[in-house]
């Protein structure tokens, strides 16, 4: 839109050339000069934006052209990419920002009451999700369904020999499976530490969070709608049948298993599951796994900022391959997938289920700034803007 913005009063500009160039060729190129030191300012204060940088020629189109001609120089010249200038711009989530707002917020959070499901695992939860790299000499704590396989992708990629990571593309990472029980992603558990931990102290430590009601979503989608045709048996068996008995009858299992695909458990029983306490991690509050209150991570990043905070972490933590780098402009939270169908089903929801699921995920809310209104202009971003590196 930006850009937009700038290429129309580019057009205003052109049409005072064309018009001195048909009656006023004497000083043709003083108002060219004159339009693109306009554009250049106009750029400046339009501002930095992802998308096709915005740079300047240093050369006049000569006064032999055509009208049209004049027009199509003035803007090729303004316009023209300059991918250079773009790849400067880095940006992240802002950890001063992030920091402020800890102070202000964990002592709220913590009189949030927990989970059950949280309450439950509080005593592991730190050890099982957080990964650790002794090389590299970071900890990654994983919060299921914020980017987490990606991120273990790039944990298996940085295990390998450096013969075999040059020889690696993006779509090699990209085919990594079985990716949560890989040996090489060693869990803290395995060595009986925490993040707290004396030996852990100059480990760069990083975590990313989400959206609740986006990451609710995706975790309903991925777990409890179909996988290339099929049910998830797992989740099915642990929570999609007790979720479609308690919202459907105890008959409902019969029912289902004569034909799956037509009795998935809806968002609508999704949330009613939840309400009644069937829970499972990858829906859980994410404050409660990764426990940013106890924890003072170097780098706490937000999916909605996904790749500008990935390709951060990766250059703190000393990662050159470009293999697992990110790319430039990141979708992650603005697509179909995302915030249109969360905002679609949060729609269809009434106000006390909407309301449920504010309480339940409460401590993520507060803590990172969410807004709970999905029609809000702002959602699905926290409050923690991003910041020029």
């Amino acid at each position: 839109m930006r850009n937009l913005h700038v290429i129309l009063c580019i057009l205003v500009l052109s049409g005072i050339c064309i018009y001195v160039y048909q009656f006023h060729q004497d000083k043709y190129h003083s108002v060219v000069s004159y339009v693109v030191q306009s554009a250049s300012s106009l750029k400046q204060r339009v501002g930095t934006h992802k998308g096709p940088t915005v740079t300047l020629a240093t050369t006049l189109p000569h006064a032999t052209h055509s009208q049209d001609q004049v027009l199509n120089d003035i803007v090729d010249q303004v316009m023209k990419s300059n991918e250079e200038v773009s790849e400067e711009v880095v940006k992240f989530s802002d950890q001063e920002e992030w920091g402020k707002r800890r102070s202000l917020k964990c002592h709220e959070v913590e009189s949030i009451p927990l989970s059950e499901y949280g309450s439950h695992i509080r005593g592991m939860s730190l050890s099982y999700f957080t990964k650790f790299d002794s090389n590299y000499k970071f900890l990654y704590c994983s919060v299921p369904k914020v980017a987490s396989t990606n991120w273990k992708r790039t944990m298996i990629v940085l295990s390998m020999d450096k013969t075999t990571r040059e020889g690696m593309t993006k779509d090699d990472v990209n085919s990594l499976k079985n990716v949560h029980n890989d040996p090489r992603i060693k869990a803290l558990t395995k060595v009986q530490g925490s993040p707290l931990d004396l030996p852990y102290s100059n480990y760069y430590k990083f975590v990313v969070f989400r959206h609740p009601f986006t990451r609710m979503v995706s975790a309903w989608r991925n777990k409890l709608l179909l996988a290339d045709g099929n049910v998830n048996k797992y989740f099915y068996k642990n929570y999609g049948i007790p979720i479609i008995k308690l919202t459907r009858g105890p008959k409902a299992e019969i029912e289902f298993l004569k034909n799956q695909t037509a009795n998935l458990v809806t968002f609508q029983e999704f949330v009613t599951g939840i309400k009644n306490g069937i829970v499972d991690r990858h829906w859980m509050p994410q404050s409660e796994i990764c426990q940013p209150c106890f924890v003072n991570y170097n780098h706490v990043g937000f999916f909605e900022y996904l790749n500008d905070d990935t390709n951060h972490i990766l250059d703190e933590i000393g990662v050159k391959d470009e293999i697992v780098k990110a790319d430039k402009v990141s979708q992650a939270g603005r697509t179909k997938s995302t915030t249109v169908i969360t905002q679609e089903l949060f729609n269809t929801l009434p106000q006390e289920d909407i309301d449920a699921m504010y309480n339940f995920y409460k401590r993520d809310f507060v803590l990172f700034g969410y807004e709970k209104d999905v029609n809000s202009p702002t959602f699905p971003y926290p409050s923690i803007p991003e910041r020029r590196g």
